[in-house]
């Protein structure tokens, strides 16, 4: 195992590679009782189109998701209750670019660890309980769709895209969903589930050694066919927004407004566009938040209220600056947003305040094991290892800064109100 220890943290990091291709990340926590688990896979929501053994292939939108619960089910076996027996509580989540399965425990780790891996690296599908299982993920759906804020970021994506995957329920859609065969989950499964596309990332206190054994152990007791050749298939989309209005009725108390801009500059690696998040999102915390000294004028005034938000993303062919708050005139909110977005600023003093400030919150998560476990996973995924993810933000300059503020677009904006009733 190769070993990465970080002095300034106090914290070591074990790798390696299994020869099946599992990679596997152990950060050893001695002075603690817990251990988290966390089999990560980078087949996300988004990944609906993929180039598999030189073919390109649309998936259904939800798929990623749609498998995430059938590898729950297998015939005569209930997985979470299982993981309950053993004394570790399990769960599973899908994000539009990962799917995560985990359990955490106090207890002896070798039973749920082993538990986890026989689980993910199965499949139990039969057409009967694929069609069932679409029932409860239409159920699922339907949910969501009464929570305001949860569609409010929904239907911005929605607006925002012609043809990327972002437009689309983490889940899907109705239609989707309904369309979705076991052919399908099956071929998706082999092609992002293979050990070598996959990442166990472990936080414990036990010797790193003796939790590898475990995990040899159980890999060397199974076989697999061999992998198959996994590439992305980049988006082409226009640059401007599919949709530049949409009003909603929903049962909301007050107004709510979201202003979201199109970005068609983004980096070439993941890392890249990480890192871009990052200065983004200290540009616009620079500029929309209490540090900006006119800030709390603009609460008084009623521009924005208590809700306010922005946030931003950017991904290897999408990217997105976005505002929102509450309040009864959309006129007076992008009048707002606006004016701001001619007048950004730079403060190198606010810089080195909110660098600390996102340092701090990055090592405090260090203390935190389902953190470093997934923090871990997603920094291989980013090409990079968990320290160099904590500490970039100290690399990042004002020129930084200023450049990226010459790269935004905010000519391409996408407006979505929700409330309570048409306005004229």
């Amino acid at each position: 195992m190769k070993q990465l220890t970080n002095k300034r943290f106090n914290e070591t990091i074990y790798s390696t590679i299994l020869e099946n291709g599992l990679t596997v990340y152990i950060a050893h926590k001695p002075n603690f009782r817990q251990s988290v688990c966390v089999l990560s896979t980078s087949f996300g929501a988004i990944d609906l189109h993929q180039k598999i053994n030189g073919k390109e292939i649309t998936w259904n939108a939800g798929l990623a998701h749609f498998l995430e619960h059938k590898l729950f089910e297998k015939q005569e076996m209930d997985v979470l209750s299982m993981f309950t027996n053993l004394g570790a509580n399990a769960n599973a989540y899908t994000s539009y670019q990962e799917t995560n399965y985990y359990f955490s425990t106090t207890f002896p780790l070798d039973k749920p660890l082993n538990l986890l891996l026989d689980f993910v690296q199965s499949v139990d599908l039969t057409h009967q309980s694929v069609e069932k299982e679409k029932g409860i993920i239409i159920e699922e759906l339907k949910m969501y769709q009464e929570i305001p804020n949860f569609q409010m970021v929904m239907k911005s994506f929605d607006a925002l895209y012609h043809h990327h995957g972002l437009k689309y329920d983490i889940a899907g859609s109705v239609e989707s969903v309904n369309a979705i065969t076991k052919d399908e989950l099956e071929k998706a499964y082999y092609a992002n589930y293979h050990p070598s596309q996959m990442i166990l990332s472990i936080a414990t206190s036990l010797d790193p050694l003796e939790v590898l054994e475990i995990v040899k152990k159980n890999q060397q007791n199974k076989s697999f066919e061999p992998a198959i050749v996994v590439e992305p298939l980049k988006i082409i989309e226009p640059k401007e927004v599919q949709s530049t209005y949409e009003h909603y009725i929903m049962n909301v108390n007050r107004q709510k407004n979201a202003i979201t801009y199109k970005q068609n500059n983004f980096g070439s690696t993941p890392l890249e566009n990480f890192r871009l998040s990052l200065i983004t999102r200290l540009i616009l915390d620079m500029n929309f938040s209490s540090l900006e000294d006119t800030f709390q004028s603009y609460l008084d005034n009623g521009l924005i209220n208590d809700s306010f938000s922005s946030s931003s993303e950017y991904g290897i062919d999408y990217g997105f600056i976005q505002f929102s708050s509450e309040g009864e005139s959309m006129d007076v909110f992008e009048e707002f947003i606006t004016e701001k977005l001619k007048s950004l600023t730079i403060d190198s003093d606010n810089l080195t305040l909110l660098k600390k400030r996102y340092l701090g919150q990055n090592i405090s998560d260090l203390g935190d094991f389902e953190s470093v476990a997934i923090d871990n996973a997603k920094a291989h995924q980013l090409g990079t290892n968990l320290f160099e993810l904590i500490q970039m933000v100290e690399s990042i300059e004002v020129s930084d800064l200023e450049d990226a503020l010459q790269h935004f677009d905010f000519t391409n904006k996408s407006k979505i109100i929700i409330s309570n009733k048409k306005g004229d």
